[in-house]
């Protein structure tokens, strides 16, 4: 495991603590824990832009945001994303989805 070090502002210490307490865990834990949802969220929305754009078909969105296509195909259609989905690109996800 890496160690990263970096300050944080006095209030946002005070939230991590209250966090790791409400989750009964140490600071270090809980700050990893946030930083993998954030990092989670950011390659997710990353990922839907780059599909609503047209620039990546949904399943490698899904490999982008780190999820399942059935997983994304959920959170598109959640948000309401609207992308005309051709025939070519449903050829290249069901490849995708066979060679797993």
């Amino acid at each position: 495991m890496t160690l990263i070090s970096t300050r944080i502002p006095e209030d946002m210490k005070k939230d991590l603590k209250w966090y790791a307490e409400k989750e009964r865990i140490g600071l270090s834990i809980a700050f990893r824990k946030i930083l993998e949802r954030g990092l989670q969220e950011t390659k997710l929305e990353h990922a839907l832009e780059l599909y609503k754009k047209g620039r990546v078909s949904l399943w490698k969105a899904a490999e982008i945001a780190g999820l399942s296509l059935w997983e994304i195909m959920d959170i598109v259609k959640e948000r309401r994303i609207p992308k005309p989905y051709t025939i070519e690109d449903a050829k290249k996800d069901i490849k995708a989805v066979l060679k797993e």
